[in-house]
C-alpha cells in the first residue's frame, strides 16, 4: 500500500516544454481523497514549484534545490544553505569553464552576473525570476545551491572542473546542460527520509520517480524506486524498476494509477 509519492519535475513529471501533464490534477486530487502524501523533489526553487502547482502547492510536500529546503503547509522543514566561504571558489572555478555560466540560487530569487542570450533563454524556460549582479561573489543572501548552465554538456564539460569539491560539497550532474552543487548533507533521498519519519512511513510504503543523478539517492528510500524510460543509464541502474512511457507521455501517471488506485 503506498502512502507517499515524491517525484522529480523536469524529464520526469514535467513534459519537455516543461508542461504538467493535464491528467495530474484529477489524479493528485484522488491522491489526497486517499490520504496519500504527494511530494515534489527537485533541482528548481521553492518559487518555482509554487507558481507551477499554486492550486495545491500547501497540500505538498515542496522539496526544491535537490533537498537544500523543504515546505509543507508554508512550514520550513528543512533549510541548508551553502558555507559562505565557500561560494567564492565555487564562482570562480566557473568563470573559468568555457560555454558555461554559474547561477546562484537564493530563496527568493537567482542570481545571474551574464546577460548572454543563450543563459538568459535557458533560465527563462524555467521562471523570470532572476537578477543580473556584477559580481556573484558579493552576494550577501542565504545561498541554497549553485548552479551552472553548461551549453557544452553539464557531464563532460563541468563536471570534471569540479569534482575537486566532492571532498567538502556535494557535485552532481543536474540535467544534460546543468550541473548542481549543494552542501554534501543535501540529496533528495535525505528528503524523502525526512518525510518518511515525520509521517511514520516505511520504504515499502513509499514511490518514487527521477530521472538524473541529482534523483540518485532517492531511488535508494523506497521499494517502489522509478526511473523514467528517459531516464539517465546510470539512474537506470539504480532503481528498482523503469517506467514504460517516458515524460512526454506522462509516464509516472501510468504507474501511479496501477500502485493506487488498482491496489491501494
Amino acid at each position: 500500500m503506498i502512502k507517499l509519492i515524491v517525484t522529480d519535475l523536469d524529464g520526469t513529471l514535467l513534459t519537455d516544454n516543461h508542461e504538467v501533464p493535464d491528467r495530474f490534477w484529477k489524479i493528485a486530487s484522488r491522491l489526497f481523497d486517499k490520504g496519500i502524501k504527494l511530494g515534489i523533489a527537485t533541482g528548481r526553487p521553492h518559487f518555482s514549484i509554487t507558481e507551477k502547482f499554486q492550486a495545491i502547492v500547501d497540500q505538498l510536500y515542496a522539496i526544491s534545490d535537490n533537498g537544500s529546503l523543504i515546505i509543507h503547509e508554508q512550514t520550513e522543514l528543512l533549510s541548508k544553505s551553502l558555507p559562505k566561504h565557500e561560494i567564492e571558489a565555487l564562482v570562480i572555478a566557473a568563470r573559468s569553464v568555457d560555454n558555461a555560466w554559474p547561477i546562484l540560487c537564493g530563496r527568493d530569487q537567482w542570481y545571474l552576473e551574464n546577460s548572454d542570450e543563450v543563459l538568459m533563454n535557458a533560465v527563462l524556460a524555467y521562471h523570470s525570476n532572476f537578477k543580473i549582479v556584477d559580481d556573484l561573489t558579493k552576494i550577501d543572501e542565504e545561498v541554497l545551491k549553485m548552479t551552472v548552465y553548461d551549453y557544452a554538456g553539464s557531464e563532460q564539460n563541468s563536471y570534471p572542473q569540479f569534482k575537486h569539491f566532492e571532498n567538502r560539497l556535494k557535485v552532481v550532474v543536474g540535467g544534460a546542460k546543468w550541473l548542481d552543487i549543494t552542501r554534501t548533507d543535501v540529496n533528495k533521498g535525505e528528503a524523502v527520509q525526512i518525510l518518511q519519519s515525520l509521517n511514520g512511513i516505511s520504504p515499502d510504503e513509499t514511490l518514487v520517480f527521477g530521472d538524473f543523478m541529482n534523483d540518485y539517492e532517492m531511488m535508494k528510500t523506497a521499494t517502489y524506486s522509478y526511473a523514467m524510460k528517459n531516464a539517465n543509464p546510470k539512474l537506470i541502474e539504480a532503481a528498482n524498476f523503469v517506467t514504460e512511457k517516458d515524460n512526454n507521455e506522462a509516464g509516472i501517471l501510468d504507474v501511479i494509477e496501477l500502485l493506487c488506485f488498482n491496489e491501494c
